[in-house]
Order: structure tokens, then C-alpha cells, then sequence
């Protein structure tokens, strides 16, 4: 089964918060309108959305299936750090988990239906003919607000990181050799660096050609340099009805 690296149970505060995504850069709301941060009930920094429709976030299937409650938690747009007050809050109205989700993290995401309307700009979802996208070798930017490393704590802060598309295998250990391209893309960071995902970025899109192919799942459980790996649901694999 795929290792797992999840928001749940992860957010232990031991360290001063620090921003987000192991290595990368800083990024805005105002150039990426489109990312949304999730939140607990009591404020705790959870998963990484997309807005995908003035009411729809796309997210990780398991930030839905390990949260209490799902309904509970709270969708922030417009901030990019966390600790300010800028932006809209909106609360989860519902959820659809993709029928076929496993706590393997096979088939990982989920969207939430909002209480009210954003007004940030949504995103586009990949479909088939976005085939071209997912050449590997090519660049996409992944987006998050999760953790910096192994010792900080929760994240307070939008940050990206421009990955290179490879094949699944280049993944492991997060990856099976039965995975499938067809439904899990890996993101390796660029020559001599770590860029990667860390904790609390389950969820976040991963963009190319301002379009999402990818939603965080699993990668560098660890939040170091020593498996620098990304690990992402492929978008079209979603079903349609799940983004309807």
C-alpha cells in the first residue's frame, strides 16, 4: 500500500509556524486567486484546495475522508498568509469523495460544495484533451500552505515549486509499481534542489499551462531533502460528475 502522507493527525505545533512547500518560493493569492487554504473549526492549518467554481473546491480525497467532520471545516480564499484577516472564509455546505477512494490513497479526491459563493477566480480542471500537459520532462507548478520541513510547524503561508513530470517509478517509495500513469503523476524538483511536498498540502493543485493536472496525495513524508518526491492524483482521472 502507498505510504501515506496526510494532514490528519500531523499538525502538532511544537516549532514557530513557518510558511509552506519544502523548498520552493513565495507565491500570492493575488497571481494565483484560484488557491484556497482549509482550516479546522479551532483554526488549524489542515489541507490545500483549488477553486475549481464560484462554490466548488477540489481537494484530496483523504482530507475529506480523515477529517472528524468535513462539513466543519473552513475554506479560506484570498490570504496568503494565515495569519491575517484578507480574503473571504467560507464553510463546507457538503462533500463527494471519488467513489472509488481507498485509504491507500488510490482515486485521492474530493470536492467541497461551499455555503456561499467566492468571488476569486476559479481555475480550470484538466480533461482528456489536455493529454499534451502531462509530457514528462515537462513543468508544472505545485502550490501549497503545508509545512516547510521536518521541525516547523504548521504553515502559515502560500508557497510554489516548479516540478519536472517523470515517470511513476521515479516516486518510489511512494509508488507501487501497479500504479498507474493513467491515475497518479510524479513531480521530481529541479537539478539541485528539494522542492516537494510537505505536510499540509494534501490537496493543492498542481498547475501547468494554467490548468490543474494534479491534486497533492502523497510525497516526502519526511518534509526533507533526502526524498525530495511529489506524489499527485491526476486530474483527469476525477470524475466528471464529481467536478459537476
Amino acid at each position: 500500500m502507498t505510504m501515506l502522507f496526510a494532514a490528519a493527525g500531523l499538525v502538532a505545533a511544537a516549532a514557530p509556524p513557518a510558511a509552506a512547500v519544502h523548498g520552493g518560493a513565495g507565491a500570492t493569492t493575488a497571481a494565483n486567486p484560484f488557491v484556497v487554504a482549509l482550516e479546522t473549526a479551532t483554526g488549524e492549518q489542515w489541507c490545500t484546495g483549488a477553486l475549481i467554481a464560484p462554490t466548488k473546491v477540489l481537494t484530496a480525497g483523504h482530507c475529506a475522508a480523515e477529517a472528524d467532520d468535513p462539513t466543519t471545516l473552513r475554506v479560506i480564499a484570498g490570504r496568503t498568509d494565515l495569519n491575517g484577516s484578507a480574503g473571504q472564509v467560507r464553510k463546507v455546505r457538503s462533500y463527494r469523495i471519488d467513489p472509488r477512494y481507498t485509504p491507500g490513497l488510490e482515486h485521492d479526491a474530493a470536492v467541497l460544495t461551499l455555503d456561499r459563493p467566492l468571488t476569486q477566480r476559479p481555475v480550470r480542471v484538466a480533461r482528456q484533451a489536455d493529454e499534451a500537459l502531462y509530457r514528462e520532462g515537462g513543468t508544472a507548478t505545485l502550490y501549497g500552505y503545508g509545512r516547510t520541513g521536518p521541525d516547523s510547524g504548521p504553515g502559515t503561508r502560500l508557497k510554489k515549486a516548479a516540478l519536472t513530470l517523470a515517470p511513476l517509478a521515479d516516486c518510489e517509495p511512494y509508488v507501487w509499481p501497479t500504479d498507474s500513469p493513467r491515475e497518479r503523476v510524479c513531480g521530481l524538483p529541479k537539478p539541485g534542489r528539494a522542492d516537494s511536498v510537505c505536510k499540509g498540502d494534501s490537496g493543492g493543485p498542481l498547475v501547468a499551462g494554467g490548468v490543474v493536472i494534479g491534486i497533492v496525495s502523497t510525497g516526502n513524508k519526511y518534509c526533507d531533502d533526502q526524498h525530495p518526491v511529489s506524489v499527485f492524483t491526476r486530474a483527469t482521472d476525477v470524475p466528471a460528475e464529481l467536478l459537476a
